[in-house]
């Protein structure tokens, strides 16, 4: 989980498998990696941060930052 959307952002936290996540939305990236990125709150440990879509099983949110 990292503090924006590019692998260049720090590290807020980790979710680990099986811990749930909760997702906010998903935006381009900021930076030229060609990834998507979620924002998401993880249930167990309340952190928030921006993970690549490819790190999520079902691809991540849907629904597009505004």
């Amino acid at each position: 989980m990292r503090s924006g959307a590019s692998t260049g952002c720090s590290i807020n936290g980790v979710a680990y498998p099986g811990q749930a996540l909760d997702y906010h939305c998903f935006a381009n990236p900021l930076a030229d990696d060609d990834y998507n990125w979620t924002y998401v709150r993880n249930v167990s440990t309340g952190v928030e941060g921006w993970i690549r879509h490819d790190l999520l099983s079902d691809h991540g949110s849907k629904v597009r930052c505004r």
